[in-house]
């Protein structure tokens, strides 16, 4: 039979009830935008990532799934590819198995860049029962021109021990955009990185009170992640945290922003002047408001190089 239906000033055929009941349920579900295809899609390469590396080891891993220009913090930054193309074949089988999984995360709302981060976990696979190592990674991806997603930036941060998120398994958060974003008003990401990185010589909780989104997602080497601004300043106020009344010098190396201006990355190195003397890198995530402003959305701090008294 032929049932006509006119959607758009176009006529669509159905020949069959069951055609149509087809036809009827593609009209009604919700088509996935760009960001969303994007962001299962770097869900599922990171994962895919994790798993190359358990079966074929670390080397192999970094060289298949980092971009030619992709940086690894060893502890300074390196070419990805040149450093592990040198130790391939990786000894099997290995001495110990990395694992990771990612929990957060975003991706452009055109879907060229992206960012995940998460936990990760070493486990020694020798008989000197040496303990599980734990800590948290951190990565900037970007789309290359065949399509595929590859990593530009990787850092990672130790732990103290294992954290709520080391039971792995749990349900992926994506960073939502945000119109409450603190007193921003940068207008480019060249902007808020340089303006934030000038607040911190002068203290580096009013850089965050200025320029942190207040859904802040920071990572620091030795601590677990703080999962918003209020309680990454409650943190950095208390004994507890050696950045109490610190100030602190953030010299960005580089940046980028995707190609829809809503998301980007900067990268660099910092001295912390203050309970604790202490020198690293950082790789940021900044996104941009519906206001057109930039904020600081992400973020992780890892002090591999050590200067601390």
């Amino acid at each position: 039979m032929f049932i006509g239906f006119k959607l758009n000033y176009m006529h669509v055929k159905v020949t069959s009830v069951s055609s149509l009941i087809f036809f009827v349920a593609l009209l009604v579900l919700p088509e996935k935008t760009a960001a969303q295809d994007s962001v299962e899609g770097l869900i599922q390469v990171e994962r895919d990532f994790a798993a190359f590396c358990g079966d074929n080891g670390l080397p192999e891993a970094w060289v298949k799934f980092f971009a030619p220009d992709g940086l690894v913090f060893q502890p300074h930054p390196k070419n990805a590819q040149e450093v592990n193309s040198a130790k391939i074949p990786s000894p099997k089988p290995t001495a110990s198995t990395l694992y990771w999984e990612p929990y957060h995360g975003a991706t452009s709302i055109g879907g060229d860049l992206g960012f995940n981060t998460g936990p990760w976990r070493i486990t020694s696979n020798t008989s000197n029962g040496q303990p599980p190592q734990y800590g948290y990674f951190f990565s900037v991806w970007k789309k290359q021109p065949s399509g595929e997603w590859k990593v530009l930036l990787d850092l990672g941060a130790t732990a103290p021990a294992a954290g709520p998120e080391h039971v792995f398994g749990a349900e992926y958060d994506v960073r939502k955009r945000e119109a409450d974003n603190g007193k921003s008003k940068a207008e480019s990401l060249e902007e808020a990185d340089y303006l934030f990185n000038v607040m911190a010589t002068k203290g580096i909780k009013a850089a965050y009170q200025k320029m942190a989104s207040t859904n802040l997602l920071s990572t620091i080497n030795g601590f677990h992640p703080f999962y918003n601004k209020r309680s990454f300043l409650s943190w950095i106020s208390s004994e507890a945290s050696p950045y109490m009344k610190g100030s602190a010098i953030f010299s960005t190396i580089d940046s980028g922003t995707a190609v829809s201006q809503d998301l980007g990355y900067s990268y660099g190195s910092y001295e912390i002047d203050a309970l604790m003397k202490e020198k690293g890198y950082f790789v940021r995530i900044w996104r941009r408001n519906p206001q057109g402003y930039w904020y600081l959305a992400a973020e992780i701090l890892s002090d591999n190089v050590k200067s601390r008294s």
